[in-house]
């Protein structure tokens, strides 16, 4: 594809495809709905066209959800579908980061504890 949509842009149509079969909506008729025409539908599911931030409000509206709703992320950054795999990293991701905040917390803890001895010590 000469104009390749970006991993952002192929979360929001694949979030409204997906909203709009679920809902049981046909292209046609969100088309009505938000003031396009269905080939317009057609051709962005097939990331052909790329709606503009406007036209997302308005589909939005259509489809009765929420703006943001349409942003959620279902792809990784190269365009594959999330699957187990990335879960998989998410949670060693998580429990790495977790580890770090847990040593941060020890070293803060005890160096606290070294200057709060001395402070009282003062008093």
């Amino acid at each position: 594809m000469e104009n390749e949509p970006s991993h952002l842009e192929k979360t929001v149509i694949d979030n409204i495809r997906k909203i709009r079969q679920e809902k049981g909506i046909s292209q046609l008729r969100l088309s009505i709905f938000c003031g396009t025409s269905a080939s317009y539908i057609g051709l962005m599911e097939t990331y052909k066209n790329i709606p503009k931030l406007s036209t997302i409000e308005r589909i939005a509206e259509a489809l009765d959800v929420p703006v943001l709703e349409l942003f959620k992320g279902q792809y990784d950054k190269k365009g594959n579908k999330e699957g187990a795999d990335v879960s998989e990293k998410e949670r060693q991701e998580d429990a790495r980061k977790q580890k770090i905040r847990e040593q941060l917390k020890s070293e803060l803890l005890s160096r606290m504890g070294k200057n709060l001895d001395d402070v009282l010590q003062m008093i």
